[in-house]
């Protein structure tokens, strides 16, 4: 029995079972009885469940699967087996007149087998396959890719989970199972004993636990596996920013709990309460009631989010419920957030206003640049320049067109000098995260920049030890560099162009620094090097090499001093 790990006696009957951890605390136990006292018969019931149950525990520790349905599953593995081992001993005992070649057979259809799981439905033959074991191969994949196949696993997994409509991505992983299992089970050829026993009642093992239906927990779960993947820190605080603001305005933090009606009354809240929300610390413990007190003293062109903002909350509670279901929690099928997306009533070039240089030269007139009464009152007039982040990171913007994150989460040895060209190096650090693949670059630095004494700046936090450019700007409840500089930004654009800077920001800086380029006649490909964009086809996507540097010095050189 040593050669069956999940194999035991529940007095003289086999059993399977199998234990797995799908949570920190959670423990799937999965117990079956193989219907037989025989031990050979056990063993090859058991190698057949076990091939299967690689996959199904797979699929249920990432809650593709639930438990229950990969116990019917199973379930349903050992009672097509027992029957398919029974009418082959007949045929053997019967029809067989050349056992030599049924072997022969045999071990075409398990090499076949093998194959197929191994390297692909569709893979290619080597030269030295015997003839049989091409012809056993296309027989399966005829079979596999039929109309008659499809349906059969299909409706054998419904009939067996209760799970209707199999989408295509569950299909495929039910057929990797189905592949995988036939492969495992057809090795070997362990002497079957002809005596079925009959089966014996199975109690099923208790449903472990559901996780936590909280609107916080899911997005915490769902957060670990998209940190994994590579997303962005700024796009998990979304996320969590939502589950509050959400919490806040409809009072239910449980994901099973909300309907659609919840989620129209969240939609009609966003657009009536103050434009500035989620932008102080105090609005973290705010209430709905005074959320919503405020939006009422407010002029009106102060009021309600942005259609892309509350499109974008409503794409965030979809992918929560989405989630949620994969976890088998009971969310209302009825619940459909991207049902209610708004539609958009500004062109996307419209939506963000870009500086002129005008405007630029205005901005940097703010005592920041030309002299504050103290670094704490730094936009008031004084005699004192300061050159810390609210400092150099709109100059910085300027320069470079660079996003607010990659430019306040700088750190010394972002600051690098190839083919003799001081440069920002653009990557993924500890103190941020860069948005896409896109937006790895390196940007030369403006001479402006350096004669300002940038460099002397990048020297002397390095001698310091120090991990960030412009430790100031890091705000410890945030986990983030950008939003002080943000907050700051605006406030010197109210204060210097009033109300003909409304519509401006600090991202306006990154379509200053595009718009100058392309006016410049700098090349659109250069350009997109520059700022971090995609290329327009595959071609660029896929093939195309970035500038050279000397190309992208030569079109930062081309932007006018502001300052």
């Amino acid at each position: 029995m040593n050669a069956q790990p999940h194999l035991s006696k529940r007095g003289d009957v086999y059993q399977w079972r199998r234990k797995t951890r799908r949570f920190s605390t959670e423990i799937i136990d999965i117990k079956l009885s193989l219907g037989t006292t025989d031990r050979t018969q056990a063993h090859i019931l058991a190698r057949k469940v076990s091939a299967e149950s690689d996959l199904i525990m797979e699929q249920i520790v990432v809650n593709r699967i639930t438990p229950e349905h990969g116990r019917a599953f199973l379930t349903a593995v050992i009672h097509k087996e027992r029957a398919k081992i029974e009418q082959l001993q007949m045929l053997a005992r019967i029809d067989s007149l050349d056992p030599a070649d049924d072997a022969r057979h045999d071990d075409a259809m398990a090499e076949a087998w093998d194959r197929i799981a191994s390297s692909g439905l569709n893979h290619a033959l080597a030269p030295e396959t015997s003839d049989l074991v091409r012809e056993t191969t296309e027989l399966i994949r005829k079979d596999l890719a039929s109309i008659a196949r499809r349906k059969a696993i299909t409706s054998a997994y419904q009939e067996q989970t209760n799970h209707n409509n199999l989408s295509a991505l569950e299909y495929v992983q039910v057929l990797d199972i189905y592949v995988s299992g036939k492969a495992k089970a057809w090795v070997g050829g362990e002497e079957m004993d002809p005596v079925a026993q009959p089966v014996q009642p199975e109690t099923p093992a208790p449903c472990p636990d559901l996780p936590s239906p909280k609107i916080i927990d899911v997005i915490n779960r769902m957060n670990a596996i998209k940190r994994i993947e590579g997303i962005e820190e700024k796009t998990l605080r979304q996320y969590q920013s939502f589950a509050a603001l959400f919490a806040m305005l409809s009072g239910t933090d449980d994901i099973t709990k909300i309907r659609q009606p919840d989620v129209k009354a969240f939609r009609a809240d966003l657009s009536m309460m103050p434009k500035s929300w989620g932008k102080s610390p105090k609005d973290r413990t705010a209430t709905r009631d005074e959320v919503m007190a405020k939006a009422a003293s407010l002029p009106l062109d102060k009021i309600g989010l942005s259609v892309g903002t509350i499109n974008r909350h409503l794409e965030h509670l979809n992918q929560i419920a989405d989630w949620a279901r994969d976890e088998g929690l009971s969310v209302d099928p009825n619940l459909n957030p991207a049902k209610l997306r708004k539609k958009e009533t500004v062109r996307a070039r419209d939506k963000r206003a870009a500086f002129s240089v005008a405007q630029l030269q205005a901005i940097f007139q703010n005592p920041v640049w030309t002299g504050s009464k103290s670094e704490y009152h730094q936009t008031k007039p004084g005699q004192d320049i300061f050159q810390n982040g609210v400092y150099w990171c709109p100059l910085i913007g300027a320069y470079t067109g660079a996003r607010r994150e990659e430019i306040a989460g700088l750190a010394p040895s972002d600051i690098v000098k190839v083919e003799g060209i001081w440069c920002f190096s653009i990557v993924d650090s500890e103190l941020r995260r860069i948005k896409n693949l896109s937006s790895r670059r390196m940007i030369p630095i403006h001479s402006h920049l350096i004669e300002l004494g940038f460099l002397d700046h990048g020297l002397k936090a390095q001698n310091n030890n120090q991990n960030s450019l412009f430790p100031e700007l890091y705000e410890v409840g945030n986990d983030a560099y950008g939003r002080k500089v943000g907050r700051r930004m605006r406030q010197i654009i109210d204060q210097e162009l009033r109300e003909h800077g409304a519509k401006l920001s600090f991202h306006s800086l990154r379509h200053y620094a595009q718009n100058q380029l392309d006016h410049a006649g700098v090349d659109d490909k250069i350009v997109r090097d520059i700022i971090g964009h995609e290329g327009k086809d595959i071609h660029d996507k896929v093939y195309r090499k970035s500038a050279p540097l000397p190309a992208l010095s030569q079109a930062i050189a081309r932007l006018p001093k502001v300052a």
